[in-house]
């Protein structure tokens, strides 16, 4: 082992007791004798419960990785180089595979942020009073950093320079300075359009949005952005979470994403912790080189690491309204703070989920007697007038199947219902009725039907600008899913 000091020992007349110069991390393999096989068991524990606390703090930086690996691929349909947006020309639909759960009413545009030479200068267009759009700024760990939006905003234009936790030049006048943690980040721009007629108007203004390193920003002169290599570590990540999740090299891509784009402020205790499994600043992880015992708990902690990201993914809220699971304060999505756990839980669920100021979302998985949604069944979904959620911009309900979170092919290549839709029919008395079924209700009812898989599936009511204090406290849901038939 190489200790930090040349000099492990050393005469002290202080008071004062040293610092421990360096974590003790055993290397052992199997060994016959009762001290070794002792010896060899607590390391392989030591490395379980380090490498699970490490595996759920580490899965949104993970999965991140993956999602860059696959954009930065020339040949992958949602292809973007650093620091350039991918515009996408037509809403998410059964063939979107770059993130679970993606909205299928707005366009999406994004850009993974290289801000370690220089800041990036993101630029807003006059959005012609457009009715909903947000530009969501995460650091690589995927909290949400800033929303340069609509909401906090207005029209625009106006330009917004993402900086990195280490640059310290001076910004031009006019430049609003947006702070990140890490030196790596993402940017997750939505933009809505009302209909297909719109869907041109829209599109303009989605392009208006640009990124441009600082010094092209400042010289006027066009840049141009550069690929990344085949060979470089950000495209050498597993391209399928089924992959990535359930191996070693899952420690490798965190060790080399936190090496990279840096830690949070005041993680720096976590990350002695997590240099007694090699995983930290400044060192290499490297599965070949794992003694037998540290391997036997790291393999482990990955199997069990991940029932725990799946459960709370499937339990990111604790109540549970008319079958629907609805947040409170508590429940952070988007913005997590230190609770690793809930991140990562929320990252497997839908990775970058913005924060409620933004939209509120609630899901649902079970009808409201508590069983599993399943195309073998046909749901009611009522609303009525004074219960129709109360929004600044507007709210719509999304099907995706299971297990995948995908939205999957469909007879009408429809996935949402939402309040914009001047085909949606309301009854007489204002009120609601949603089918979820997989036959068509008829013809009359066909805007007001959510298309069901042949399977199990969820759905996803999302408020965007929620005007109703009781959205944010738990204490309102959509209508019961009632299933009849």
């Amino acid at each position: 082992m190489e200790y930090p000091h040349s000099e492990v020992w050393s005469p002290n007349y202080s008071i004062m007791t040293a610092r421990a110069p360096y974590i003790r991390a055993d290397r052992l393999d199997a060994n016959e004798t009762p001290l070794q096989k002792a010896m060899y068991q607590g390391r392989v524990l030591d490395a379980y419960t380090i490498g699970l606390q490490a595996y759920v703090y580490g899965w949104s930086i993970v999965e991140a990785s993956r999602i860059r690996s696959r954009m930065l691929d020339p040949t992958f349909k949602h292809y973007a180089a650093i620091n350039t947006f991918r515009h996408e020309d037509n809403p998410a639909d059964d063939k979107y595979r770059l993130f679970v759960t993606a909205n299928a009413d707005l366009l999406y545009s994004q850009s993974f942020l290289d801000m370690c030479d220089e800041p990036v200068v993101l630029h807003v267009p006059d959005t012609k009073g457009m009715l909903y759009w947000a530009a969501q700024i995460s650091d690589f760990f995927t909290e949400t950093v800033a929303n340069v939006s609509k909401r906090s905003v207005g029209n625009g234009p106006g330009n917004y320079a993402l900086v990195g936790p280490h640059w310290q030049g001076k910004l031009p006048a006019g430049v609003v300075e947006v702070r990140m943690p890490t030196t790596v980040g993402f940017i997750l721009l939505r933009t809505y359009f009302e209909n297909e007629a719109a869907l041109p108007a829209t599109r303009e203004i989605q392009r208006g949005f640009t990124l441009t390193p600082l010094s092209a920003f400042l010289s006027g002169k066009p840049w141009k952005p550069v690929d990344v290599a085949t060979d470089d570590p950000r495209r050498q990540v597993p391209a399928t979470e089924e992959e990535l999740m359930h191996s070693l090299v899952f420690f490798q891509v965190l060790n080399r994403a936190i090496n990279e784009g840096g830690i949070r402020p005041q993680e720096e205790g976590l990350m002695k912790l997590f240099a007694r499994i090699g995983i930290s600043p400044g060192m290499t992880f490297d599965p070949a080189t794992l003694d037998k015992a540290t391997r036997e708990g790291l393999t482990k902690a990955i199997e069990d690491g991940l029932k725990l990201v799946l459960i709370r993914s499937s339990s990111m809220k604790q109540s549970v309204v008319n079958g629907w699971v609805v947040g409170t304060p508590v429940d952070q999505v988007g913005a997590f703070g230190f609770d690793y756990l809930q991140r990562a839980g929320m990252a497997h669920r839908g990775i970058y989920a913005n924060t409620s100021d933004e939209y509120m979302a609630s899901a649902a998985v079970f009808d409201a007697e508590g069983t599993p949604l399943t195309g073998a069944g046909s749901y009611l979904i009522h609303m009525d007038k004074d219960q129709l959620p109360k929004v600044d911009a507007y709210w719509g309900l999304t099907i995706y199947e299971l297990p995948s979170r995908y939205l999957f092919p469909n007879s009408v290549h429809r996935w949402t219902v939402n309040s914009i839709d001047k085909r949606v029919k309301y009854n007489a008395d204002g009120s609601l009725d949603i089918y979820v079924q997989r036959s068509s209700p008829g013809k009359d009812k066909e805007f007001n039907w959510l298309a069901a898989p042949e399977g199990q599936f969820q759905i996803i009511f999302r408020a965007y600008r929620a005007s109703d204090r009781k959205m944010y406290m738990g204490e309102w849901a959509p209508g019961a899913i009632k299933r009849v038939k």
